[in-house]
């Protein structure tokens, strides 16, 4: 048994030639009579003609605006698509360029130079038996410059608002007390490493941590003293913190990534291990009153077949000549070639395996 279908449709005329015209998908509106007529709906605009009896008839859809703006929709998503991709290539090539160069600069970003011996001979900062502490100094002074507003005087509320100011008086007492115990501290630390007492040179690495960094990225920093010598072991845990493959942008914005050349990732590579060396160094000598650091860089050799694990970098600074380098920009594997050093690297196997340094 069939199934009859039933179309909703409703016409009503509102004038002489006008009609309102009441579908399933919506209403339109219809001008003309048998011979021509234009009908608007939601559909668009149609006009339609014909001869009545002869069976000739024209139709032109005039617009379209379902289609017309569903195209301009989809045009305007498939534009801000596309711009969010570009924006977002951008934003993956650059964080690509600053890990590259972040990996060729660890020897520019190290601590600041410490003066023990200005530490040492330093007064304090106030005499805790009988003298306030700055913090102090500072509420009292902000009280006493305190300026009333017109409203302050009208209720006479000056004295009120200066006692306000002095309620955190105990506070600042505290925070004086911990001035000077800081000051205490630092200057016993800078007399014991004036001292050359290894355990205040342990504290003061330990204290600085200047080797997070490298160590954030898979390698290990391990020393020892000796003397006024730091003699250090460089571990390389992780070659894959050095990329691989390169990322660039295309001419449209799109983002490009193909394997770097062998030759091209090998040299990034001494650049890394080189500038993590001289890292260390300059570590050590801003750190400490140390004469001479000696390091030893270890890692796995992939050019040697058995791929083992041995020393590829040996190399020896005295602090009198370290100290004087300017290390802005430099070339950092011809910086450690200027030192007594073990390296042998090739541009197209990398490091091979040396000896240590016996100095």
């Amino acid at each position: 048994m069939a199934i009859m279908g039933f179309r909703f449709r409703k016409s009503i005329k509102l004038a002489p030639g006008v009609r309102l015209n009441v579908g399933k998908k919506g209403v339109g509106v219809s001008v003309g009579g048998k011979g021509a007529r234009i009908s608007s709906s939601s559909r668009g605009t149609t006009f339609s003609a014909g001869i009545p009896g002869s069976g000739l008839s024209y139709q032109k859809q005039l617009t379209s605006r379902s289609k017309t703006s569903r195209t301009n929709y989809q045009k305007i998503l498939k534009e801000q698509q596309k711009l969010q991709e570009q924006e977002k290539a951008k934003e993956i090539v650059g964080m690509y360029e600053t890990l590259i160069q972040s990996l060729t600069n660890l020897h520019e970003r190290v601590s600041s130079p410490i003066n023990w011996h200005e530490i040492a001979s330093s007064n304090p900062p106030f005499d805790i038996h009988s003298e306030e502490g700055p913090t102090v100094k500072a509420l009292k002074q902000k009280a006493d410059q305190f300026s009333p507003s017109w409203r302050d005087k009208l209720f006479n509320r000056v004295e009120a608002r200066k006692k306000a100011i002095l309620a955190d008086i105990e506070l600042a007492k505290l925070e004086d007390e911990k001035i000077y115990k800081t000051w205490e501290n630092d200057k016993r630390l800078a007399e014991k490493v004036l001292e050359h007492q290894k355990d205040a040179w342990q504290a003061v690495i330990t204290k600085y941590a200047p080797f997070e960094e490298i160590e954030e990225l898979g390698s290990k920093v391990r020393f020892e003293f000796e003397g006024l010598r730091a003699v250090v072991k460089l571990d390389i845990l992780n070659r894959t913190v050095v990329p691989v493959n390169v990322l660039s942008l295309t001419k449209t914005g799109k983002l490009s990534e193909r394997k770097m050349a062998k030759g091209k990732y090998l040299q990034l590579y001494q650049d890394y291990v080189c500038s993590c060396t001289l890292k260390i160094a300059r570590e050590f000598f801003h750190l400490l009153p140390v004469d001479e650091v000696l390091i030893h860089v270890y890692d796995k050799s992939l050019s040697e077949e058995s791929k083992t694990y041995g020393c590829i970098l040996s190399v020896f600074f005295p602090g009198n000549e370290f100290r004087h380098l300017d290390f802005t920009d430099i070339d950092c594997s011809e910086t450690i070639e200027k030192f007594p050093h073990h390296m042998r690297f090739l541009k197209t196997k990398g490091f091979q395996f040396v000896e240590e340094l016996n100095v």
